[in-house]
């Protein structure tokens, strides 16, 4: 066998692991934005709700005192129906950090990449992998709709994925600190 194809069949194994290398770390960093996003929407859910309520609860106090019982009632009801509109608000703006997530995770890719050889990330990858349901992988780069529902499993409290996002979470918790923004 000649030494050129020696050589090529090197080269080819180096770009093998090249790309494995790449696709590891991209599953890695989708892990994180993912699993970062659902918990946002989850604390920025309930954020959404408490402010309407206690916005509805002090208006409507202010107006009982002024107006009586009835105009109260009347305020605290018309800022409830203004729920949904606030939600979705909130739900464009989650996609929006999603999106911008994903665009500075690539630009940052190659800075990023060294710091994730650590072992402790190959974890993540492992409670995905354990997982299954009938979505695209928290691995993968998500659409809102998925998002979504991955949302609504934890929303439902499904147990198995609670399971999983719990496993997820810890993970997270344990992994390595990037190092500061001025060393990137």
């Amino acid at each position: 066998m000649g030494s050129s194809m020696m050589t090529n069949r090197q080269a080819g194994r180096k770009d093998e692991a090249l790309q494995s290398k790449a696709v590891r770390e991209k599953k890695i960093m989708n892990i994180i934005v993912n699993t970062s996003i659902m918990l946002m929407s989850t604390l920025m859910g309930g954020l959404t709700e408490l402010m309407v309520n206690v916005t509805g609860a002090v208006a409507s106090e202010m107006v009982e005192a002024i107006n009586g019982e009835a105009a109260g009632e009347g305020v605290k009801k018309e800022i409830k129906q203004k729920l949904p509109e606030a939600d979705e608000k909130m739900k464009i703006m989650i996609s929006d950090v999603r999106k911008d997530l994903y665009v500075q995770l690539e630009q940052k890719r190659k800075d990023i990449a060294p710091f994730l050889s650590d072992a402790t990330f190959d974890i993540g990858l492992k409670i995905i992998d354990k997982y299954e349901f009938k979505l695209p992988k928290l691995t993968e780069e998500l659409d809102d709709d998925t998002l979504a529902q991955y949302a609504q499993l934890m929303a439902s409290e499904d147990s198995i994925f609670n399971e999983m996002f719990q496993e997820l979470t810890s993970w997270m918790n344990t992994l390595p600190k990037l190092p500061e923004r001025s060393q990137l």
